[in-house]
């Protein structure tokens, strides 16, 4: 760490005592502004009254004060970092760029100046290895990372498809996920992680259900615990026709890229065949190679 930050600095020597004291005083010095540190707490608990807060109240932090909060353990900087890494030295790059804040002149103070970026890659060190798990249907799924494309961006690990697709062999197939919809998590699928892996995608799988396409046509709020509204639960073409644009666009979005679209129906027990079968041949008019 001492090294990387002589380097960082222009210093091109490794013996202290060939430093000048200025040399020595902008390597030992880091100078932090702290009205300026951006690095936040992170937690598992959902607690909006924590998401801003007052450090350094205590009797022993002599009234250095500090606004800062708490973000949720999936959209931390190192749950990014850990979704697009592709070993764990590639990993301990990334860690030690993360910027905490800047000095007093501007310049960025990142983990390595602080020296701790080989500690946060131990602590990490096992976290880098992806979850077996099963599907209800017994299929193999590989769970790792975060998928939260609304405040991060919201991806499976580069590397757990990379195991996926050596396991599976040249004929198999592997099923990776975006978070929030073909809108967010699509988009930074292609534009972020298909950049930093390398991996290109056969077919862009777009999940759609025939009452969130009857919300986007203008049906009434769909509210937790109440019961829903008739204009889901009956066969409503027309509801459901004025919503079809939007999975319209988000095909046409996906198309753009270069990748054919599947459009699968998440198909629930209230909705008719005629729903479905209206849903099916509109993805299949805006360029859908099936439904």
């Amino acid at each position: 760490s001492m090294l990387r930050r002589l380097q960082k600095l222009g210093i091109d020597k490794s013996d202290p005592s060939q430093l000048t004291p200025p040399e020595r005083s902008r390597f030992a010095r880091l100078d932090i502004d702290p009205a300026s540190v951006t690095w936040r707490r992170v937690m598992d608990t959902n607690d909006r009254y924590l998401r801003e807060i007052e450090t350094g109240l205590g009797p022993e932090e002599k009234g250095r004060t500090h606004r800062t909060g708490f973000d949720i353990t999936v959209t931390s900087e190192i749950m990014a970092i850990l979704a697009l890494t592709t070993s764990l030295a590639d990993m301990r790059e990334r860690l030690g760029a993360m910027v905490i804040g800047t000095n007093h002149q501007g310049e960025a103070i990142t983990s390595e100046d602080l020296g701790v970026a080989g500690a946060l890659t131990v602590l990490m060190k096992d976290a880098i290895k992806p979850n077996l798990m099963q599907t209800l249907e017994g299929t193999p799924a590989l769970v790792h990372a975060g998928p939260f494309a609304n405040i991060a961006h919201g991806q499976s690990s580069i590397l757990a498809d990379r195991i996926a697709l050596k396991l599976v062999g040249p004929d198999g197939y592997v099923i990776t996920e975006s978070g929030f919809g073909a809108d967010i998590g699509m988009e930074k699928f292609f534009d972020i992680k298909c950049r930093y892996s390398g991996l290109i995608p056969s077919v862009v799988v777009m999940v759609a259900t025939v009452r969130a396409l009857k919300m986007h046509g203008g049906g009434p709020r769909v509210v937790a615990g109440k019961p829903l509204a008739s204009e889901y639960t009956d066969e409503n073409l027309t509801l459901l026709q004025a919503g079809l644009p939007n999975m319209e666009r988000h095909i046409k979005n996906a198309l753009k890229y270069g990748v054919n679209v599947v459009v699968a129906v998440n198909s629930f027990a209230r909705d008719t065949p005629a729903e479905v079968e209206l849903v099916r041949k509109a993805a299949l008019a805006a360029g859908a190679m099936d439904a």
